[in-house]
């Protein structure tokens, strides 16, 4: 898999998480999956971080 393809899959999958944890707020699991989801936003600038450093 291509490293924008892998960056576009995690993006994407943030939005997701973020999206359904955002309306299950209410319920301990959605303020869990919107946490994920923003953790797995800030996972492509690392990654680049890592692809450019590394």
């Amino acid at each position: 898999m291509d490293n924008v393809h892998l960056m576009i899959v995690l993006l994407v999958t943030g939005f997701l998480l973020l999206g359904i944890g955002f309306s299950n707020r209410e319920k301990d699991w959605g303020v869990w999956l919107t946490g994920l989801g923003t953790a797995s936003m800030f996972a492509p600038i690392v990654l680049k971080m890592y692809i450019e450093l590394g």
